[in-house]
């Protein structure tokens, strides 16, 4: 059987992003399972390389019909030079930016296209893609943009606690406003449908109140009884195994200890920092409902130590290994 081919995206050049995909990538017993293919700039991997003194050899090409692979090596799409003008590491630049998100618009079209299995993508900047004019929330937006899709939701993976954000990147005073039982209702149908991709047949997954206490009969709120527990109501009237609304402040616990293979949180924040607490550095970012699949480390640029070499890339292997998981299971 073939060996799948990931597209890895090398994230903004001015972050850590070459840093932890040349160091991944030069850890040959961490790649015997797949043909990774970097989607960069051959210059900036060499340098990075360099940088990191490390002798693994690239191998660019500029089609993904002209790829080669050797074991030992990186492949290298070298798809657009990085406009150096102005660039720095650690710092916000408008060529980063579009070289960043010109790299995730050609790893979605192979992915399209079925010329590679899955996308893989190190951290990006917000604000250098909306200074080079791609005003997106990030590639959770992107992604669904050149996807045309409308239903995704975002998902923080770690070995003992997935979550599923029913809203993500938008203002939290317009989350409260945004939420609906149609959009909950939705996101236990993609969370159950992903866990049972994954091999569990009867997912238990719990959902979050938005209110403290989840509203507390309405004491505190009525958007839990108006509008959660009437999607949760829908959904096991469907026979998904589905609990709550449950107080916030303790099922990620619960979820945690076993009880529970997923929780739907219902802003970016309620997902994000249990997830974040527990796997900083082992969590990966998964967008669902795409008809593609799509991870992603579970961290930012982090222009502090840009260039310093010091940036754990243990989160991008992560990343890698959901990605393979999901394959196995597509």
């Amino acid at each position: 059987m073939m060996k799948p081919i990931l597209a890895i995206t090398m994230g903004d050049p001015a972050g850590v992003g070459p840093e932890i995909v040349a160091k991944a990538l030069s850890e040959s017993k961490q790649i015997e399972d797949f043909i990774p293919i970097v989607i960069g700039d051959k210059t900036v991997l060499e340098e990075t390389l360099r940088a990191l003194k490390l002798s693994t050899p690239i191998l660019a090409f500029n089609q993904i019909e002209e790829l080669e692979y050797q074991e030992g090596s990186i492949s290298v799409l070298d798809f657009q030079r990085l406009d150096r003008r102005g660039f720095a590491k650690g710092i916000v630049h408008q060529g980063s930016g579009d070289f960043s998100y010109q790299a995730v618009v050609l790893a979605v079209e192979l992915c399209r296209q079925k010329k590679v299995q899955a996308m893989v993508t190190a951290p990006i900047c917000k604000e250098a893609w909306h200074r080079a004019g791609h005003c997106f929330d990030g590639h959770t937006g992107l992604i669904a943009s050149l996807t045309q899709t409308t239903n995704y939701r975002m998902l923080l993976a770690s070995e003992k606690l997935k979550t599923l954000h029913v809203t993500a990147h938008i203002p939290l005073r317009e989350a409260c406003d945004t939420l609906s039982q149609e959009l909950v209702y939705q996101s236990i149908l993609l969370g159950n449908q992903h866990l049972q991709r994954l091999g569990i047949p009867k997912p238990r997954i719990a959902v979050c109140g938005l209110n403290p206490h989840a509203g507390e009969n309405g004491i505190f709120g009525t958007e839990d009884l108006e509008k959660i527990l009437p999607a949760i109501q829908q959904a096991q009237q469907e026979n998904i195994e589905v609990f709550g609304p449950l107080p916030a402040d303790t099922v990620f616990l619960k979820a945690f200890q076993g009880n529970f293979d997923m929780v739907i949180a219902q802003y970016h924040d309620q997902g994000h920092i249990p997830g974040k607490l527990i796997a900083f550095d082992t969590g990966v970012n998964v967008t669902l409902g795409l008809p593609i699949i799509r991870t992603s480390v579970d961290h930012g640029t982090a222009f502090d130590i840009a260039g310093k070499g010091i940036a754990d890339h243990g989160n991008l292997h992560c990343a890698i290994q959901y990605a393979l998981k999901m394959i196995q299971f597509n």
